[in-house]
């Protein structure tokens, strides 16, 4: 079995939006919980929100079984950084950062780093549960939030 430490998770997409609206999306509270999926996200540096992959227990807003995010940065319009992690484990990082390619289209790439800290077959599946995640979830409800009445 492959022991090498995990690589930090890298994905991206473009939405046809401008770097403004992406950056609102990104970060607003009326946006994040619906592309994120969270609970309790307020855009405030040092608060900490939660995400429930639970789908029940998300609906009645508990946090039980929840990773905890803690909001780092918000370098607008630019970056979003927040911790990602479960109480008693190590802190991971995301990172999302805005670029402007062309007029009304913005680049996000999403960077989860801090997989280091583990043991990589303790924590493996997390972390391929994660990078399908973000590429296949995340990333696409945000642009589609982002697109929406853009």
């Amino acid at each position: 079995m492959n022991d090498a430490p995990l690589e930090t998770i890298e994905e991206a997409i473009t939405a046809d939006v401008s770097l403004e609206r992406a950056w609102s999306v990104l970060t607003g509270e009326e946006h994040v919980p619906r592309w994120l999926g969270c609970l309790h996200y307020k855009k405030m540096i040092g608060h900490v929100f939660y995400m429930q992959p639970d789908q029940k227990r998300r609906e009645a807003g508990e946090i039980e079984g929840a990773t905890h995010c803690e909001i780092l940065a918000l370098d607008e319009p630019y970056c979003f950084r927040f911790s990602w992690y479960l109480p008693g484990t190590p802190k991971t990082e995301v990172a999302i950062e805005l670029k402007e390619v062309a007029p009304k289209k913005t680049q996000a790439k999403l960077k989860h780093s801090g997989w280091d800290q583990f043991q990589a077959q303790e924590i493996r599946q997390v972390w391929e549960m994660l990078k399908g995640g973000w590429k296949s979830a995340v990333l696409p409800n945000f642009r589609k939030t982002a697109e929406t009445d853009a």
